[in-house]
């Protein structure tokens, strides 16, 4: 099973999420904390009966990459990532690390719903496919306009003059040309 990565303990919690670095270093994973996030779907996970194959989760065959978090008091959280998309799912009962059976509630309150289904068509698809479908993942329109804000978030945190960040988000010459017009 050489595409997972184990991660047995717990190092910070904070801010619901729980935050680790894996042992690659610069290969880190982030998992949400099930409770503040409802795109975190909520399963059970138990030994099958009679295995049919079809229902059975086996990481095996799934070409993304799977991380699982199994906490000092036993949760397991599984982290299925795929070309910037990600599934996290927070899984009760036996082992996951073995093929088990799913299960989930079919009733949510209606903040959650839109997630919840969301995810279950999400792992249907990593489960029929081995990949993480991009039809689950729009993409936020807010981008371009959040990646600078985040960029100007981390010069300014790292100590760079204003001018500085100005510089690296819009060019030297549209920095001079505001400072230059008369205000």
């Amino acid at each position: 099973m050489d595409i997972i990565s184990l991660l047995r303990t717990l190092l910070i919690s904070r801010g619901g999420a729980f935050c680790f670095a894996s042992s690659k270093g610069t290969d880190a994973s982030f998992f949400w904390w099930p409770c503040q996030c409802p795109h975190v779907l909520p399963v059970a996970a138990e030994m099958a009966a009679r295995p049919r194959g079809v229902d059975l989760l086996d990481l095996a065959p799934r070409s993304c990459r799977i991380s699982i978090l199994i906490t000092r008091d036993g949760h397991q959280h599984l982290l299925a990532e795929d070309s910037g998309r990600s599934l996290q799912l927070a899984a009760s009962g036996v082992s996951i690390l073995e093929p088990v059976r799913l299960t989930s509630s079919v009733l949510w309150s209606p903040e959650e719903l839109k997630q919840r289904l969301n995810g279950l068509e999400c792992l249907n698809g990593l489960w029929s496919t081995g990949r993480l479908p991009p039809r689950f993942f729009p993409a936020e329109p807010r981008r371009s306009r959040l990646r600078r804000v985040l960029r100007a978030l981390d010069g300014s945190i790292a100590g760079a003059p204003h001018h500085e960040i100005g510089f690296a988000l819009f060019g030297r010459a549209r920095v001079e040309q505001d400072w230059a017009e008369p205000r």
